[in-house]
């Protein structure tokens, strides 16, 4: 081996070097800033790869919060793994299969959120406070979206 060679593994294996981007770095200290203000986080993931598809970060940061698991292009994934997927996400949170192009589970999406906000409501007009707004942070690996609901 050359020496130069030599010295180039050197000078490497005492580099340390940070793989997580800055952009992922920011949106996660905006995500925990944001979660404090949300009521319920939906997480989009590809049906046809849900965990290849997710954030491992976002499981850590989301815990606690009322949450809803979106298995999008549903059309383009084996029903019977569909399925199988669903049964495995749902241990942690609602799921529901989903397909942006066509909006099919769209109303299934709004009907979940009535249901996990339902007691928060109801608490709500007890106080005299009607129309409340819900907050809902959508997230897909390292992007977010806020939405808000009255």
């Amino acid at each position: 081996m050359s020496s130069n060679k030599k010295d180039n593994q050197e000078v490497f294996s005492k580099v340390s070097i940070n793989w997580y981007p800055g952009h992922m770095a920011k949106t996660k200290k905006q995500i925990l800033e944001d979660l404090k203000l949300i009521d319920i986080v939906i997480e989009l993931l590809d049906a046809r790869i849900p965990i290849s598809s997710r954030n491992p970060d976002i499981q850590e940061l989301t815990k606690g919060k009322k949450k809803i698991i979106l298995l999008n292009k549903c059309d383009l994934a084996d029903e019977k793994i569909n399925s199988k997927w669903m049964k495995k996400l749902e241990r942690e949170a609602t799921v529901i299969l989903t397909d942006s192009k066509s909006g099919k589970g769209i109303n299934q999406v709004l009907k979940a959120i009535d249901v996990l906000m339902q007691d928060e409501i109801e608490k709500q007009k007890q106080r005299g406070r009607i129309n409340k707004t819900i907050r809902v942070m959508i997230l897909r690996n390292s992007q977010c979206w806020k939405i808000f609901f009255h």
